[in-house]
């Protein structure tokens, strides 16, 4: 043994340490205490031999690589080390250059396993990393969607919807529901509704969703969504589950939520899909918490219309939209031209009538408007009256001559959101809700949150607590009032609570923000 550890040169090789053993129950020590790379053995040896030695390290897991020495006459030994997995053997008398570059290359080994081992435990770290960021990716996989900025190449499609392991091919099927969040029952700040809005996205994915593959998110335009994959999907069933989520909302997370089913679509005709739902949701101003089907929109297409001569009016709705307005006069002119060639029926006019009307509604609401705001009541229920196409004809480009300017030419949302903040700060001593408010410039209410957070860049709730405790400010320094009856008066009723706000929001109490800026010359 002395002649291998002292009579050659091993400072050319890495090696930190030689460790010696006379014997196995020695060698198992070593190999317990002290991170062992290269056991070099007889095979024979007093008691336990080298064969053992060897099954022992297999059996700790070690990495270590063992190489033996064996005489001639033993050479079926060598035979069965390299059986159970020893790097080489040396035939003795040992030969000391063989031995070294034998050693050589069981270092080489040694570091190309090593190399592996980080590359395998790198690869280990990112899948990890991968699939836990998977549900961020799925998601703005699905928001690249839904805003039509994703590639509809099906080659592409299918390639994206494998790396994201969406049970999809590019021809497949999915079902949207907007998940509309219409009010809060509790007074929260932006960063506690985002945590509530979280949970209740989970609780879609266990209620909506169920054992139906699919994905729940948040798109760009703060739109809550599920999205149930599959050709297939029982509606009665998917029905009562937003009814039961639509319950679970309001019983568990304090808020009103209405869920809008749409129908299925393929995955470049989502947007389109997604679009009809949102404006069900914000021509929805009178039943909360309900859920609506998107077959039960009436939107008012031809399909079933008596004689089929009812137009399309999401394609009027289009054209008004994009400012069309001497082709969308000339397809009013030609449909009463096909209702008095084909004899129009009563029937017919009125679905004329109210597909008509609900197209203004419905363009106006997109256009962040009310209609109102460029015809009046009386002037859209005229149609009513009208009992020929010829009169019917006049009524509707009556409407379109005075709503179209308005709605081709749009009220930007800063018209909506002045509105608004007009209206907050003349109720300011009222205890506002989202409904309240929504009312008052007569939106949807969930819709009309989501507005004003993308053009303020604050929720509705942080900004009427921002006026609030402004005024307050104001009043504490600017008047020796009662605390408590000027939380009273921005309609705090509850004194402790209203000091606990207070406080959150300056860092001071009411008391101590009076003391110090009053006493300020």
């Amino acid at each position: 043994m002395k002649g291998i550890t002292q009579g050659i040169e091993w400072d050319d090789l890495p090696i930190g340490k030689i460790l010696e053993a006379e014997n196995v129950e020695q060698a198992k020590r070593h190999l317990q205490e002290t991170k062992v790379d290269l056991v070099i053995s007889d095979i024979e040896m007093p008691g336990a031999n080298g064969i053992e030695l060897l099954k022992y390290i297999k059996s700790q897991a070690s990495s270590a690589l063992t190489i033996f020495l064996t005489g001639h006459a033993r050479f079926e030994y060598a035979k069965e080390a390299l059986h159970y997995g020893c790097f080489d053997y040396v035939l003795k008398p040992v030969d000391h250059d063989v031995l070294k570059d034998i050693v050589r290359r069981a270092v080489d080994e040694l570091e190309r396993r090593r190399e592996q081992e980080a590359f395998e435990d790198t690869l280990e770290l990112y899948r990890r990393q991968w699939t836990n960021q998977l549900p961020i990716l799925v998601e703005r996989f699905w928001g690249e969607v839904l805003s039509g900025k994703a590639s509809s190449a099906p080659d592409r499609l299918s390639r994206e919807l494998q790396l994201y392991d969406i049970p999809l091919d590019a021809d497949g099927r999915v079902l949207p529901v907007l998940l509309s969040i219409e009010a809060w029952d509790l007074e929260m700040d932006a960063r506690d509704e985002s945590i509530m809005e979280y949970a209740v996205r989970k609780a879609a994915m266990e209620i909506i969703l169920g054992e139906q593959p699919g994905a729940i998110m948040k798109d760009r335009n703060e739109l809550n969504i599920a999205l149930l994959y599959g050709k297939t999907c029982d509606r009665e069933e998917l029905k009562q589950r937003c009814w039961q989520y639509v319950r679970a909302c309001n019983d568990y997370f304090h808020c009103r939520v209405s869920c809008y089913i749409g129908e299925s679509a393929r995955i470049a005709e989502l947007p389109e899909a997604l679009e009809r739902l949102s404006q069900l949701e914000r021509s929805n101003t009178s039943q909360p918490q309900t859920v609506f089907e998107g077959s039960e929109a009436g939107i008012g297409d031809s399909a079933g219309a008596p004689g089929q001569l009812v137009p399309s009016f999401n394609d009027w709705a289009l054209m008004l939209e994009s400012g069309q307005l001497e082709e969308l006069t000339k397809s009013i002119e030609e449909t009463m031209g096909r209702f008095q060639a084909e004899s129009f029926s009563r029937e017919t006019l009125e679905l004329f009538y109210y597909g008509f009307v609900h197209m203004l509604f419905q363009t106006a609401s997109r256009k962040g408007m009310s209609i109102y705001e460029a015809v009046t009541a009386q002037e859209i229920h005229e149609g009513q009256t009208a009992r020929s196409p010829a009169l019917m004809q006049a009524w509707a480009l009556k409407l379109l001559s005075k709503a179209g300017q308005g709605l081709v030419g749009g009220r930007d949302a800063s018209a909506v959101i002045g509105k608004i903040q007009t209206f907050i700060q003349e109720n300011l001593n009222k205890e506002l809700s989202r409904d309240d408010i929504a009312s008052a410039v007569y939106r949807n209410p969930a819709y009309l949150s989501r507005l004003f957070r993308k053009e303020t860049g604050v929720s509705l709730s942080d900004y009427i607590i921002q006026l609030k405790i402004e005024r307050v400010k104001k009043q504490l320094v600017e008047t020796n009032d009662k605390i408590s009856n000027i939380a009273e008066g921005l309609g705090y009723m509850h004194f402790s609570y209203f000091a606990k706000l207070f406080k959150k929001t300056t860092g001071l109490t009411p008391q101590e923000f009076r003391k110090r800026h009053q006493a300020m010359p």
